[in-house]
Order: structure tokens, then C-alpha cells, then sequence
């Protein structure tokens, strides 16, 4: 099962998130290129963790059976770094502001899940290929959830109970 949870964007939003849900989990951050704990993906024990910020919103994620990532971002700043080139995938078509960002949003998600990050280009990406849902967002941004294969796992368990609950509302 997948739990998302949007927070302020000045929350400790993984430990908030790993508390609301009852884990006692320490996170740390490791980056897969230089090994570094200052940057990269974020790690707890016992429980696969993603989160994405923009603007004032962050997004967690929680997956005890299988790896998973998530992205959060603006319509309009997606619209003003758009380019087709750098995200699509030879077949993909994004013709309005809101696709833009939703193909931005899967991809990155998907990379996220798959722990490379920016290490792979999101044109290599196919999302056909990957497993992911579109999340509920605020107004003017859009979300999206992505997790590796797993016999546990089914899209219909994401969020069963609280689906995009605010862990800032208590």
C-alpha cells in the first residue's frame, strides 16, 4: 500500500509523514553518482520513502513492498521551462500546459522509483513501460505517484482510507 501525504512547504515532511503513520523510521539522503548524504534520494529503514516540493507544497510517499517516487510541480513553471526534446519520448505528445506538467510529473516520479533520479534522461523514459497514477494537487499544480512492480502491490491500493490527506491538518 502507498500513503501520500501533502505537507507545508516548510514541514519536516518525511519525519511528519513517518510519524503520522506510526514508524519510527530515521531518514538520511544518499546520492547513487557521489555517495554524498548532503543530496540525493531519501532513505528510511523499514519503509521506501519519496518527496517532492514546489512551491509552498511538499508530497510524501510511504511503500513498506516496493520502491516508489512522487513529483509535485507548477503548470506555469513547467510552461516556462518546457521542451519537448528534453522530456518526451520518441511517440509522446504533451499539447497542452497541464499535459506538459503531467508528463513531467509521471517521469520524474518514475525516476525517482526506479532510484536514478536525473542520472537517466526523462526522454528515456517511456511511461507505457511503468507503473504510476496522477495524484491530487492544488490548484495550478499537478502530482503524480509511480512504484516499481510488485506481486503486493495494485494501483487500487494507493491511499485507501485517506486518499491525499494534509498530515499538517492533524
Amino acid at each position: 500500500m502507498i500513503d501520500l501525504a501533502w505537507h507545508p512547504a516548510d514541514a519536516v515532511a518525511l519525519g511528519d509523514h513517518l510519524a503520522s503513520a506510526d514508524l519510527p523510521a530515521q531518514t538520511t539522503r544518499l546520492c547513487p553518482t557521489c555517495g554524498s548524504g548532503d543530496h540525493g534520494r531519501p532513505h528510511a529503514s523499514g519503509v521506501h520513502v519519496s518527496l517532492s516540493r514546489s512551491g509552498p507544497h511538499q508530497l510524501t510517499a510511504l511503500c513498506a513492498e516496493s520502491p516508489v517516487g512522487v513529483d509535485v510541480e507548477s503548470v506555469a513553471d513547467v510552461g516556462r521551462h518546457w521542451a519537448p526534446g528534453l522530456v518526451l519520448a520518441p511517440g509522446e505528445a504533451a499539447p497542452t500546459p497541464e499535459d506538459r506538467a503531467r508528463a513531467w510529473t509521471r517521469k520524474e516520479a518514475v525516476l525517482k522509483a526506479l532510484g536514478h533520479g536525473w542520472a537517466i534522461a526523462m526522454t528515456d523514459v517511456r511511461l507505457a513501460e511503468h507503473r504510476w497514477r496522477d495524484v491530487s494537487a492544488p490548484e495550478g499544480y499537478v502530482a503524480a505517484v509511480a512504484w516499481l512492480e510488485s506481486d503486493q502491490l495494485e494501483s487500487d491500493q494507493l491511499d485507501p482510507d485517506r486518499p491525499d490527506r494534509d498530515v499538517s491538518e492533524g
